[in-house]
């Protein structure tokens, strides 16, 4: 087998990989995150797994409060999207459901009506015969 160039910065199986430094671990400390209100699956304030976050030195709160501003903004946008489709779709199930019903009960009228109409004009028609062929009895 021969190596590429394009394969020389690809590690293979048997090469050994530096570690990382004791300082570079110190730069990252393990971050506890909670649900908002509301939007847990097991409770409002339930802690999610820990998560290695690397600290940020120098930032003031206004820069924390538009970072929250900004996350919470696109966390609402991909919730309402979501919510959105979930909702049309059920609702479309429902109204589906609900004219199938309606159709079948106006269906069931119209036939009731039909035969009705029918069995009306038959027994005239029959009445007008039978009344036609004692005429001409006579």
């Amino acid at each position: 087998m021969s190596k590429s160039k394009l394969d020389a910065g690809i590690p293979i199986l048997t090469e050994v990989l530096e570690v990382p430094s004791a300082n570079a671990e110190a730069l990252i400390k393990p971050v506890r995150l909670h649900t908002a209100p509301g939007l847990g699956t097991h409770g409002a304030h339930e802690p999610l797994d820990v998560v290695d976050v690397p600290t940020i030195d120098g930032w003031l709160n206004e820069e924390w409060n538009r970072l929250e501003r900004k996350i919470g903004g696109r966390i609402l946008h991909q919730v309402m999207e979501r919510l959105e489709a979930d909702i049309e779709s059920r609702v479309r199930d429902a109204l589906a459901d609900v004219l199938q019903i309606a159709v079948e009960g106006l269906a069931s009228d119209i036939k009731q009506n039909l035969q009705t109409a029918l069995n009306d004009l038959i027994a005239k028609a029959v009445k007008e015969e039978i009344s036609h062929m004692q005429i001409a009895k006579k």
